[in-house]
């Protein structure tokens, strides 16, 4: 059963998303549910744990989260 949820992103990530969306021939609300579906799973849910905790209280500049997870991998995969 399909549930319908209501998000607010910023216009040009939905612009970009579904550009993507078009090229894959789904939709972006499948994209999202593939993504909810994996990071529902044990290890990406406790990167994406951390990452809230670590989050900053006030407002941070756009792309900050993306250098914050790149970090986070960086550091659990490299050699």
């Amino acid at each position: 059963m399909s549930t319908k949820l209501t998000l607010t992103i910023n216009e040009t990530v939905i612009a970009r998303a579904k550009i993507i969306a078009r090229k894959k021939r789904t939709s972006v609300s499948r994209m999202v549910e593939e993504f909810l579906t994996k990071i529902s799973s044990q290890s990406a849910l406790s990167i994406v744990d951390t990452i809230i905790k670590n989050a900053p209280a006030k407002k941070t500049k756009s792309g900050t989260e993306k250098k914050v997870l790149i970090s986070m991998l960086k550091k659990k995969y490299s050699a």
